[in-house]
């Protein structure tokens, strides 16, 4: 069937899945697929469906032409491995929500924008673009939300001014627990260097006054910058709030019940209770053939915090230093439940 421009922005079977230089990828994919789908980049579940590609001036042509009435979402900003997915999965109930996890064409927007969060023109040009697209949704008036990915917390800021009412949780590690989970195996320390460098946070002023040279560093180079970009949107947007890992793993049943709150998501009386209680809080939310319930990941986390505690204290210092040159808060403020906790323990 022809596919309109006006389709492209109303249905929501359309889904934007990537971008490349020069054209937009769009994956026809169900409400169950999404569902199915633990993340929205190269792990998509989308039913063998054939993809579709749109050159990006046609797509920018067809947004100004057809003008789409901006839908509301919410946003999930983390820092990586902090129970994010778990949160997301939590919230995502078809018919009630829609919860976009880890969209591709999002994540390449920040890349592009890297460590000093400055859009190229084409980039900035599609940022509208790619937003309203991931607000298309099955039922109009339930929440939708996005789950981001790291890149994209370098322009979340201009996401954010989009719909300035927007709800959104910042999820967080104060620097240790950072540290221990993003560093714990060789292919966790793969994937700090490989994003330190996707944002080349190696070019930024920051790092080139200080020295980026060891993973630890790096590690600490990407923690600081992620807490002064989220200092910055909880000071500017009114719905924005943080939430330190620990609350969502030791205690999850206010944070579910505050966060549906917050993003509008409908919950049935004890549905919340059930949800801590499943399944989904006893296996690893980004595999769920996998057991992991709180005395694994609390056995985990203490064995890589003592085993990294040198590369933990260098990532203090280096910190430290920045902090000096920068500034850093005590703790991130408008905490989603409970108290701030500080960010450096």
């Amino acid at each position: 069937m022809a596919i309109t421009p006006q389709a492209l922005f109303a249905d929501p079977a359309l889904f934007l899945y990537e971008l490349d230089d020069s054209f937009a990828i769009f994956q026809p994919m169900t409400r169950q697929d999404i569902a199915r789908s633990i993340f929205l980049d190269g792990r998509i579940r989308h039913g063998n469906r054939k993809s579709f590609r749109v050159p990006i001036p046609q797509l920018a042509e067809a947004y100004r032409q057809v003008a789409p009435q901006r839908r509301p979402l919410g946003w999930i900003f983390h820092v990586a491995q902090c129970g994010s997915t778990l949160l997301a999965r939590a919230l995502d109930h078809p018919g009630r929500s829609l919860v976009l996890r880890e969209p591709a064409a999002l994540r390449r927007l920040g890349v592009a924008a890297g460590g000093e969060g400055d859009l190229p023109a084409q980039s900035r040009e599609l940022l509208p673009v790619v937003r309203d697209l991931l607000g298309k949704r099955w039922e109009e008036d339930r929440p939708a939300i996005v789950k981001a990915t790291v890149p994209v917390n370098f322009i979340a800021h201009d996401l954010m001014a989009m719909e300035p009412d927007a709800p959104a949780v910042i999820l967080h590690f104060p620097l240790a627990n950072y540290v221990a989970a993003i560093m714990r195996t060789p292919g966790h320390v793969d994937w700090t260097e490989r994003v330190f460098g996707e944002l080349r946070l190696g070019q930024t002023a920051l790092c080139q006054e200080l020295p980026t040279e060891d993973p630890a560093q790096k590690a600490a180079a990407l923690w600081f910058c992620q807490m002064k970009r989220f200092e910055t949107l909880i000071d500017a947007f009114p719905n924005v709030r943080s939430l330190d890992a620990a609350r969502l793993f030791d205690d999850p049943i206010p944070v579910i019940d505050t966060a549906a709150r917050l993003f509008g998501v409908e919950m049935e009386p004890g549905e919340v209770e059930a949800i801590a209680a499943s399944e989904l809080f006893h296996s690893y939310s980004k595999n769920p053939a996998l057991d992991y319930d709180p005395d694994v990941r609390i056995a985990r986390e203490a064995e890589a915090m003592a085993r990294l505690a040198p590369e933990i204290d260098s990532a203090r210092k280096w910190v430290a230093a920045a902090a000096n040159r920068e500034g850093l808060p005590e703790a991130l403020g408008k905490p989603l439940v409970g108290d701030p906790v500080s960010l450096l323990g």
